[in-house]
């Protein structure tokens, strides 16, 4: 029987429940010291040598305290080179290598002890004095006020600048313009949309064990990109990658946060070769807010225009993010608009600027979901203008190719998405008036919101060793996350090698393991597993080549391997390799629809989402049961992200208060998730499309959407507070601002 298409319980699901699983916290490492972070407490300015020198002693002298680490004694860190840096959230600035201060929450010492309990209270000791200097704290301070001249060289940047592309993809344009340049008469939608600052909030806290032997360093980390922090972190130390050994044998959760070389593990290192002795750092739930990146907040200002049959003649989506001043990012808002509706004219822009704000990076659909909330709301708004139904003019508008490129789509299900969900939801007993349906008392509302994401897929390696009793172990540097890697990697190699489960297996977290690259962008499956059912067909190969008369039966391998002895198991022994994405030819893009009810008691200003349907096209299903949680926990991110999320700050002091809210399960809805399930072989042998961004993307149009059905209210910001919800109703139009 085979392994994929099959609804296989997690590999290692018991030892995650029983709590056997290992994380970087978890992992015994003999002699072991602890370590606390010390952390900047305004926004800009210089902190004083004066006070850097006075708390270090202080902090010395504290019970356990083993070392103390500041910019008084730092040894010299390397620049990383350009290519980290300049499309990446890599800090260009070297950490504790000056005093000043770009962000609240920059570190500015590690205290190392003999206990977790004297590190921290050694840290609390530790105060300092600042020469505050005038901070710009969002985006639109920095586009009003003189622009500050860079520092160190340009290590430190102001300003404001208008990114070229997303990340190294160098055909996700960030500024692109098509077909007139004037804008054409007709039916005009023109909104301001915002999306708040949201963080990452994993279950498990960033975590790392740094442990130098001789002149190799070892490091247990909270990583989803181990080959890339072997790479930047042996920059920043100035030694050879081969002299670094990164470890995460499992990540509990990320969302992001986790896929980038954040500084506290450059201080763990060298706090660690300083003691000379392993150090174990472990974030606060806080310092997670400045430390380990977050979404940044965006304005987006989006025109749509079309006729008055409904077809699209005009989209203008321009952008107004984030980023700190030693690192850049562009949450890459526009990238959908550029290829979702076809459109004969096109303006598309991001601006960026640089904020004294810690650095942000991907979250859980990077770019899409906050760029498809405004312009999934505007469609609706649209459809409402024109009289439409909302899923009649996302069909009527559906481009058949990809629009910048101009190349078709290796398989594209968008309208059987929308057939589908439409009937399942029972979109057809949708009453089109706002505040026209209730139920016990409180207003009812359907919405609908398309869903998108890139196909993507990078080079990775795959090892393959096979013992004398007959098992098969693949192997390959990528990372379980919690989305059940490990499993549809062990399904993927049985099946090629045909062979039972149980007689395969998987192991990542190594990067001794070959390279793959960082489990972000919906990317391993496609990406690793091509490497893996490579490495498995040549396994298969091989035995056949030198077993011409095995018979396919699993139990014989173990006779035939003890016959044929070491040198038959070297032969079956060895390292595959899968290539990337074709450059020509087909374009891979999953598709999806998701439609939601929401219940919006007014009385209290409460919106429940009470009920999801969604239908997507991620191409070949490899596990039904792994693919419909990574969707349900997608939509889960979406509701905090429309509803509950944002960081609390004060707007003068930059200062975290308050409380970050997520959604707990009295938020989850009745799910019916669905896959189109047609396997898409333009990207990858194995016919598979990325999953884990999808099911977030779309999710915050579609509650605005209902809420918006409901109440007769149109909510262009987010999060959807409670404030407006309680807002009281006018029936007049509103006019967009």
């Amino acid at each position: 029987m085979t392994a994929v298409g099959r609804p296989v319980n997690r590999v290692e699901g018991r030892a995650k429940v029983t709590g056997a699983t290992r994380y970087t916290a978890d992992t015994p490492v003999a002699g072991v010291t602890y370590a606390a972070l010390v952390q900047s407490e305004i926004p800009h300015g210089v902190v004083t040598e004066e006070s850097v020198a006075a708390a270090a002693a202080a902090a010395t002298a504290a019970p356990g305290v083993l070392y103390v680490l500041t910019p008084l004694n730092c040894p010299p860190l390397q620049v990383l080179p350009e290519d980290l840096t300049w499309d990446l959230p890599l800090e260009r600035r070297p950490p504790l290598s000056d005093l000043t201060v770009q962000y609240v929450g920059q570190h500015l010492a590690v205290v190392v002890a003999d206990s977790p309990e004297n590190a921290a209270q050694a840290a609390a000791l530790m105060r300092f004095e600042y020469r505050s200097a005038p901070a710009q704290l969002t985006a639109t301070q920095v586009l009003d006020e003189p622009v500050p001249a860079d520092e160190r060289g340009g290590l430190i940047r102001h300003g404001a600048y208008h990114p070229d592309h997303f990340v190294k993809l160098a055909d996700e344009l960030l500024q692109d313009r098509r077909g007139p340049d004037t804008e054409p008469a007709g039916v005009r939608i023109a909104a301001r949309y915002t999306t708040a600052r949201n963080t990452h909030y994993p279950i498990e806290l960033s975590a790392t064990i740094a442990e130098w032997t001789g002149d190799t360093l070892t490091v247990h980390d909270s990583t989803r990109w181990i080959t890339g922090e072997r790479r930047a972190l042996a920059a920043y130390l100035g030694i050879p990658e081969e002299r670094v050994h990164i470890v995460s044998e499992f990540v509990g959760g990320a969302f992001g946060s986790k896929s980038f070389l954040w500084m506290h593990v450059v201080l763990c290192a060298v706090a660690a070769r300083a003691v000379g002795r392993p150090v174990k750092l472990v974030l606060t739930r806080n310092q997670m807010f400045t430390s380990t990146g977050h979404r940044p907040s965006t304005e987006q200002r989006l025109a749509l225009v079309a006729d008055t049959d409904g077809a699209l003649l005009s989209t203008e989506q321009h952008t107004l993010t984030e980023t700190s001043t030693v690192a850049h990012f562009c949450e890459p808002v526009g990238l959908s608009a550029r290829f979702l509706y076809e459109s004969p004219r096109l303006a598309v822009s991001h601006t960026v600027a640089r904020i004294n704000a810690p650095t942000p990076c991907f979250m859980r659909g990077p770019g899409e979901a906050p760029g498809l909330f405004a312009l999934e709301v505007a469609m609706d708004e649209l459809a409402e203008r024109l009289q439409l139904d909302p899923v009649a003019l996302r069909l009527a508008n559906d481009a058949q190719l990809d629009q910048p490129s101009g190349r078709p789509y290796s398989g594209k299900h968008l309208a059987e998405c929308y057939e589908q969900g439409a009937r399942r939801f029972g979109w057809a007993d949708r009453s089109p008036v706002p505040r026209s349906m209730r139920r016990g008392g409180v207003q009812v509302g359907w919405g609908v919101a398309t869903a998108t994401y890139p196909g993507r897929r990078m080079p990775a390696g795959c090892r393959v060793e096979t013992d004398a009793d007959g098992r098969v172990r693949f192997a390959s540097a990528t990372h379980e996350i919690g989305t059940g890697v490990r499993t549809v990697m062990t399904q993927l190699a049985a099946d090629g090698c045909g062979l039972p489960l149980e007689q395969v297996s998987f192991s990542s977290g190594d990067s001794s393991f070959p390279d793959a690259p960082y489990s972000g962008a919906s990317q391993t499956t496609a990406t690793v597993g091509s490497a893996v059912h490579a490495a498995a067909r040549e396994w298969r190969r091989r035995l056949a080549e030198h077993c011409p008369d095995y018979d396919g039966d699993p139990t014989t391998l173990a006779g035939l391997l003890r016959r044929g002895g070491a040198a038959l198991r070297a032969e079956l022994s060895f390292t595959a390799s899968a290539g990337g994405a074709a450059e020509t030819g087909p374009l891979s893009q999953s598709f999806g629809a998701h439609f939601c009810e929401v219940e919006v008691d007014e009385q209290i200003g409460r919106a429940t989402v009470t009920r999801w349907t969604a239908v997507l096209d991620c191409g070949r299903v490899l596990n039904p049961k792994l693919a419909t949680n990574q969707v349900m926990g997608g939509i889960t991110f979406g509701i905090g992200m429309a509803l509950l999320e944002q960081v609390p700050r004060d707007p003068s002091t930059a200062q975290l208060i308050g409380e970050y809210y997520v959604p707990t399960h009295a938020d989850r809805p009745e799910f019916d998730i669905a896959f189109v399930d047609v396997a898409d072989f333009g990207l990858d042998p194995i016919g598979v499309r990325g999953i884990g961004e999808i099911g977030t993307c779309g999710v915050p149009a579609a509650i605005a959407n209902a809420i918006h059905h409901a109440t007769g209210k149109r909510l262009r910001d987010l999060p959807i507070t409670l404030e407006s919800l309680m807002a009281p109703f006018s029936p007049r139009y509103e006019e967009p601002r």
